[in-house]
């Protein structure tokens, strides 16, 4: 398992693939003064966040520890740093990797990992930075439990049984050779035994009949509209209108009482009733025509509504047929 996480194997290049990890470039184990191994892999992970980024770049540092024991344990720690996320240099990762063998073909990994800082940021980017760490923490790890129990199943197979898997690849690559051949010869015998001629001349003059329809209450639908914004224009200038008549009828109303208050002598009150009888009709006068437009524009709105219910019931019978 050591040699499959922490070299440049098969299944770590399946892994990176995976994650949407790319040009990733490792420098070979070197021993440094303590007796430790050292290790550094850089890579760049393809993130498409909008509030992250589309990608970042990161370097990790593994440390393999002097006490490890070739084939028997390994105690791996890696510090990954990003460096094009926000808030890059307040934070870096730290997985522990423990591998120990337990039987013959047998070994157990156990991780760990922690988030630590390299300043403390203030409350709510350090959430911020903690929610997305974890998440992709979780992702990560996760992807690589079920990539290894897949490679764990498939070595387990393939030495119980090493023709197996070869024969199972083979079948499946027969299979879909023939399907392959069998689909266009059903599809030709098909489309010249059961379609003659004469019903592939039904069904274009089915479809050419219904396109007819459909442009034709498409047409009517679009005069139904036009008019009905012609009528929508009319009464909002009616309704302007009744507007313009009102406020004049008020502020003569004002004058009048004004008048009243002021100059009961100059002004004769037989005028002011007559004054407010003529503002009243022509008032009345712009409501019966307001009236008359809504009852035209709720006319034209039953008649559109049934053009769209005639449109879908049209739809309806070419889809059944």
């Amino acid at each position: 398992m050591f040699e499959m996480l922490f070299t440049n194997s098969h299944f770590m290049q399946r892994f990176l693939n995976t994650r949407n990890i790319v040009d990733a470039v490792s420098t070979p184990w070197n021993m440094d003064g303590s007796g430790n191994q050292l290790r550094t892999l850089t890579y760049t992970i393809i993130i498409n966040n909008p509030l992250i980024g589309k990608y970042t770049t990161a370097t990790e540092k593994q440390t393999l520890n002097k006490q490890s024991q070739k084939g028997q344990s390994y105690r791996v720690d890696a510090e990954v740093l990003t460096h094009d996320v926000p808030y890059h240099d307040y934070f870096y990762t730290v997985n522990r990797y423990s591998i120990t063998r337990t039987a013959n073909q047998k070994c157990r990994l156990r991780l760990s990992t922690d988030v630590k800082y390299k300043k403390q940021p203030w409350g709510l980017i350090k959430s911020l930075i903690e929610k997305n760490t974890w998440s992709g923490i979780q992702e990560n790890f996760k992807q690589l439990e079920s990539d290894l129990l897949m490679e764990e199943y498939a070595i387990t197979q393939s030495i119980e049984d090493p023709g197996k898997l070869i024969a199972l690849r083979r079948r499946r690559r027969n299979l879909h050779r023939n399907m392959a051949e069998l689909l266009p010869k059903r599809s030709s015998q098909h489309s010249s035994g059961d379609i003659g001629l004469e019903s592939q001349g039904n069904i274009v003059g089915r479809k050419r009949d219904a396109a007819r329809k459909t442009t034709a209450i498409i047409v009517i639908m679009s005069i139904f509209l036009l008019l009905l914004v012609l009528l929508n224009v009319t009464l909002f200038l009616k309704l302007s209108k009744i507007e313009r008549a009102a406020q004049s009828f008020y502020r003569v109303h004002l004058q009048d009482e004004k008048s009243l208050n002021l100059a009961s002598d100059m002004v004769s009150r037989e005028d002011i009733p007559q004054r407010d009888k003529e503002q009243v009709q022509q008032v009345k006068g712009v409501l019966q025509d307001s009236i008359a437009m809504l009852e035209q524009l709720k006319s034209s709105l039953s008649m559109l509504q049934r053009s769209f219910d005639h449109l879908n019931k049209t739809k309806s019978d070419e889809t059944e047929s």
